[in-house]
């Protein structure tokens, strides 16, 4: 198996750095006409569609070529649904791109995308405490869970995509953590999915980080977030994957984002309007090196990739809820500290509120 994920990673790193070469050339471009954007000049965006391209092709190579034959009929039938889902977030994204859609129309489509694809790849309806003991949510707080933590993750991983490479590198570690739990637990499908979309990411870093010659754009960020969101309901529901590992996996960008809007709450400030204030961009602001602070989340998920994985081979423990409510509580601490040290270095919140 993992000779023929490599293999397809690295089919997928190689179609999406050319379709973003391509892009760079005729895509849309991405104006410096908002306030809250950081670069200065229009560049080329939407590079989330060479990553879907690489993540297709990959693919389509593991279920179709008999020498690389990984994915099996079963699997095959998953990833496709699975599919048909994040390529409609795709198009989304590449709609907002290209004509921006308005921020209720978004909510709404992406409440409805929620919903079904929470329908249609397993609602998680118990949360396992370890020792035989679980809460029973049922099946409607079980649906309306299942949906929000596909809603939060897509919107978080768009909401932190404000900096070269800190949202998609991000993403490239959780992806690669849950390719691994796949081929761990035998799941050809998580497998496929993890290693192909962490390759056709890898070829986008190619040209994005750390220059920024392409953006993800809300397409990237919509497509890798839905991926992952998707392929950890696959492990949760077929596989019995403690549904506390996965948002460990992607802490460093859940935290961040919600703590951000739970900090805009407190303040009156409102929530679809674009602003500066994740914890990435006021240490950026309070003069951290952007690419020091991008491979600081990067460590952070390497980091939780490594714990996560450790903990998917710990069944039925009550490990996962523990750590995963520690470390949660360690990144509240760390964020309070990112606006105290900038603070410190004169920050000014008044200024970008």
């Amino acid at each position: 198996m993992i000779p023929a994920l490599l293999g397809g990673a690295a089919v997928a790193a190689l179609i999406s750095a050319g379709v973003c070469r391509v892009q760079m050339i005729k895509g849309p471009l991405d104006a410096a006409d908002e306030e809250h954007k950081t670069h200065e000049r229009a560049t080329p965006t939407s590079g989330g569609i060479g990553i879907a391209a690489g993540y297709a092709i990959a693919l389509t190579m593991l279920a179709r070529i008999p020498a690389l034959a990984l994915l099996d009929r079963q699997a095959s039938a998953l990833v496709s649904l699975l599919s048909i889902f994040t390529f409609v977030f795709l198009l989304i994204g590449f709609i907002d791109d290209t004509r921006r859609l308005g921020p209720r129309f978004k909510l709404l489509l992406f409440t409805a995308l929620a919903i079904g694809s929470a329908i249609t790849m397993g609602i998680v309806d118990t949360l396992p405490l370890g020792g035989g003991q679980m809460i029973k949510l049922g099946l409607s707080i079980g649906l309306f869970g299942t949906a929000l933590w596909v809603f939060t993750l897509v919107n978080c991983v768009n909401f932190m995509d404000g900096a070269n490479g800190l949202s998609l590198g991000s993403m490239l570690f959780g992806l690669l953590t849950l390719g691994a739990i796949g081929v761990a637990e035998g799941s050809t499908a998580a497998a496929g999915l993890g290693f192909c979309t962490a390759g056709a990411i890898v070829g986008f870093l190619f040209w994005n980080f750390p220059r920024g010659a392409i953006f993800a754009g809300d397409a990237g960020a919509l497509f890798t977030g839905s991926v992952a969101a998707l392929t950890s309901l696959i492990l949760i529901a077929r596989f019995d994957l403690s549904p506390f590992i996965p948002p460990l996996l992607f802490l460093p960008l859940l935290a961040d984002a919600l703590l951000t809007l739970a900090w805009r709450v407190s303040r009156r400030q409102p929530l679809l309007v674009g602003h500066q204030e994740h914890a990435y961009q006021i240490a950026i602001r309070a003069g951290l090196p952007a690419l020091q602070v991008t491979l600081i989340y990067w460590a952070l998920m390497a980091v939780l990739g490594l714990l996560g994985f450790y903990l998917s081979r710990l069944h039925d423990s009550s490990a996962p809820w523990i750590v995963f409510s520690l470390i949660a509580l360690a990144f509240l601490a760390g964020y309070v500290a990112v606006r105290r040290f900038a603070k410190a270095r004169g920050y000014d919140e008044a200024a970008v509120a």
